[in-house]
């Protein structure tokens, strides 16, 4: 489909202790695992990190960094979304193997008509995977350049389909 596949890979990983991205999966590593469960649905792949550091191994996708250090998800959104060369951008943690091809088709095509589609249970929400427009850009922008690093709270201004 046009759209982007952002594989957000730029956590500290404080709570594994380890950076997840590297996590031996059978015979791959959980990056890689993700973008190819995924990519086969997409006509860009790009994989966000915080800073060059966290890139242990040569990967073959197009890598984005953050704007913004310790900026959390929201910075490697930013950068995918200013890097994307479509107007969608399908967002996924890169510790969130079991999300579907059809999941993200579900999301991408929900977002071409609000900014963002974010799936939602039981009230809660996950922004870091999800469909977002390059709408929803100055709202990240904005809220990055503030100091507000939250994707929940961006989530919250958007025009969202949950």
């Amino acid at each position: 489909m046009e759209a982007t596949l952002l594989v957000l890979a730029g956590g500290d990983s404080r709570r594994m202790g380890r950076s997840k991205p590297w996590i031996e999966v059978g015979n791959t590593v959980l990056l890689r695992y993700v973008v190819e469960r995924l990519a086969p649905a997409f006509s860009e792949v790009m994989v966000s990190f915080a800073e060059p550091e966290q890139m242990e191994q040569h990967i073959p996708y197009r890598v984005v960094f953050d704007r913004k250090r310790n900026a959390g998800p929201l910075a490697g959104l930013e950068a995918g979304l200013i890097a994307a060369h479509h107007e969608v951008l399908f967002a996924v943690a890169c510790d969130m193997p079991y999300v579907t091809q059809s999941a993200a088709e579900v999301a991408v095509a929900a977002a071409r008509s609000c900014d963002a589609a974010i799936p939602r249970h039981d009230g809660l929400f996950e922004p870091v995977c999800g469909a977002y427009r390059k709408t929803a850009l100055p709202a990240i922008v904005g809220a990055l350049d503030a100091g507000h690093y939250t994707a929940h709270e961006v989530a919250e201004q958007l025009d969202v389909t949950w």
